[in-house]
């Protein structure tokens, strides 16, 4: 079976020449499926050599093509702008900076054939364990496709309104979970995610290309969480929101003091950011939020102990590590090794995995 005439390929890049063009590498090499698929890429008027570096591949592979905006639109518009750009029955978003295995595209396939709503082909964040976990995955854009069928305008109306917290394609996948969606999980990854942060200053920043001197405040300081924060107000269940907030593994529990940690190391301390988080947390979240603020002031700058997970290893573990920070200096106390538990997140919408 070939996806040629179900799939649509949409490439966003923006000043990453390089990344670019190892990206493609990968995309047009001899063992990958997509070679002779149609790629359209989409530039937010790059400034670097990404026009002539796109040129020289199009020259080669005739199933490629160009199109160049004529303004910075921002990563997350652009984001939206390739979903309004989808005609075929399924849509594939890809980035400049990721990476590619091959070895299970055939289950992508078969999952066309059936007719899921999204298939997640990128797992490093064991989409398979929860519904917070699922919904945390689908953040990384090119790790799921999408049926275009989904698209309607409310979608579309909600990914408009979601550009500014980071992640307008959260309302695709909000959607097919508040509908109870038929969702499909590799059971190995094929795209995996790059590296995104700025190479000068090594941290994430999502306003690359504008000018700090005037840009809107609550822009410039938006963080990772609270976008992700917002985005989680797409979905319609109470319960599940809240799984999503304090559930998830691998991400901050957003009732803990940690949160207050993450946005001072991110050069984040608008109240905004802070008060965007609290309002999505269930009473007795808000209650544990409050209390950890004022400890956060006082108490937890003496003494404060806190977990990290670490993500699954070769043994199907997952290790967690319990910390002790003593006036700044943090210090390991217990290191735990759990079989991985998977979750039945057919609660919430139908999953398949990967067999």
């Amino acid at each position: 079976m070939t996806l040629k005439n179900k799939l649509d390929i949409l490439l966003i890049t923006y000043n990453r020449c390089e990344e670019l063009q190892e990206t493609l590498n990968e995309l047009l090499a001899e063992n990958s499926p997509i070679k002779d698929y149609s790629i359209k890429i989409i530039d937010n008027n790059s400034t670097d050599d990404t026009y002539n570096v796109v040129q020289s591949f199009m020259q080669k592979y005739s199933n490629l093509s160009y199109e160049k905006n004529k303004y910075n639109i921002g990563g997350n518009a652009n984001i939206m702008k390739a979903f309004y750009e989808a005609k075929n029955e399924y849509v594939w978003i890809l980035a400049d900076n990721d990476h590619y295995c091959w070895d299970n595209w055939s289950e992508v396939e078969k999952a066309v054939e059936d007719g899921v709503d999204a298939i997640f082909v990128s797992t490093y964040g064991c989409p398979e364990i929860s519904i917070a976990q699922l919904y945390n995955q689908a953040t990384f854009l090119p790790g799921v496709i999408y049926k275009t069928s989904n698209l309607d305008d409310t979608v579309m109306g909600n990914m408009a309104y979601n550009i500014s917290n980071m992640f307008p394609h959260s309302a695709l996948i909000a959607k097919i979970i508040n509908q109870n969606g038929n969702i499909y999980i590799v059971k190995k990854e094929i795209v995996s995610i790059g590296d995104n942060r700025d190479k000068k200053t090594g941290k994430h920043i999502y306003t690359r290309g504008y000018d700090n001197s005037y840009m809107h405040p609550y822009l410039k300081e938006m963080s990772w969480l609270t976008g992700y924060a917002n985005s989680i107000l797409l979905l319609n269940n109470k319960n599940i929101r809240n799984i999503c907030l304090t559930k998830d593994l691998f991400c901050l529990k957003f009732n803990s003091a940690r949160v207050f940690d993450y946005n001072k190391k991110n050069g984040s301390k608008s109240l905004y950011n802070l008060l965007c988080i609290y309002c999505v947390l269930s009473p007795l979240s808000k209650v544990r939020f409050l209390i950890n603020l004022l400890c956060e002031k006082s108490l937890y700058k003496i003494i404060y102990f806190y977990s990290l997970c670490a993500k699954p290893n070769e043994n199907n573990q997952i290790i967690t590590r319990y910390y002790i920070r003593i006036f700044g200096k943090n210090k390991l106390i217990k290191e735990i090794r759990q079989k991985r538990k998977e979750i039945d997140s057919r609660k919430y919408c139908p999953v398949s995995k990967g067999v």
